[in-house]
């Protein structure tokens, strides 16, 4: 399925947000609203990852939008979606945390309830993190170390 398709289809229940209070960034001031928008995928030889991310830093600082990820690998297909949180926009790059909603592993692990972070390189050539999921996604601390090139679509600021 090519990413244009993927982008006509209208979002699951699953997609949707759940209730809790956002958390907020620091980083932005009273007076600013962020928008990051886009699907990139990164396709390696035998491994697929389809990061989607819809967000807004609100002029009140609250972070709000859903993101969805997905992960076709030899041990088979992880997936999740889940409720941005937090998102910080510094030089070109993006943090964007969130709270996953719904989603499990290749391995069969429930994701349910747990935080997950990425960082996003949004200006020039693009890149995204591997996530960085549980206890060390700490609220707009970033992805792992790891970073895969964006090679089909990409991501909007605004």
């Amino acid at each position: 399925m090519s990413i244009a398709v993927l982008a006509l289809l209208a979002p699951s229940p699953a997609f949707a947000d759940a209730e809790g209070a956002p958390r907020t960034s620091s980083s932005a001031s009273a007076h600013e609203v962020h928008r990051i928008n886009g699907a990139a995928v990164s396709s390696l030889p035998d491994d697929q990852r389809r990061l989607s991310v819809e967000g807004k830093l609100g002029s009140d600082g609250v972070a709000a939008g859903r993101l969805s990820f997905t992960h076709h690998s030899p041990s088979g297909l992880s997936q999740f979606t889940a409720r941005v949180t937090c998102l910080e926009f510094n030089d070109g790059q993006t943090e964007v945390s969130a709270t996953i909603t719904k989603g499990e592993t290749a391995a069969g692990v429930v994701l349910d309830g747990k935080m997950v972070a990425f960082t996003l390189d949004t200006e020039g050539v693009q890149n995204f993190s591997l996530p960085q999921i549980g206890p060390g996604a700490a609220s707009c601390g970033g992805g792992r170390v790891e970073m895969v090139p964006v090679t089909q679509a990409g991501f909007h600021v605004r």
